[in-house]
């Protein structure tokens, strides 16, 4: 839950990338993360979060045979 005492900022959400609390603002910081702060911190994470694991969500049209995609 949310502390209505603490600054928004400040709050910790789940980080689905890094698998760990992060405060507010580093979220917003994060490529992966689009929402406001008041969507990070309600965590939703489909509210804000692009991140998929084991996905590269910047794909630029490559298609996924090509040896950018395959793993080693």
């Amino acid at each position: 839950m949310t502390d209505p005492t603490q600054p928004l900022d400040d709050q910790r959400v789940w980080c689905r990338r890094l698998d760990c609390e992060l405060p507010v603002r580093q979220h917003a910081d994060c490529l992966y993360c689009f929402g406001s702060k008041q969507q990070i911190a309600c965590r939703a994470h489909e509210q804000f979060c692009d991140f998929k694991k084991g996905q590269d969500p910047i794909h630029f049209g490559f298609p996924p045979d090509t040896s950018r995609n395959l793993e080693s």
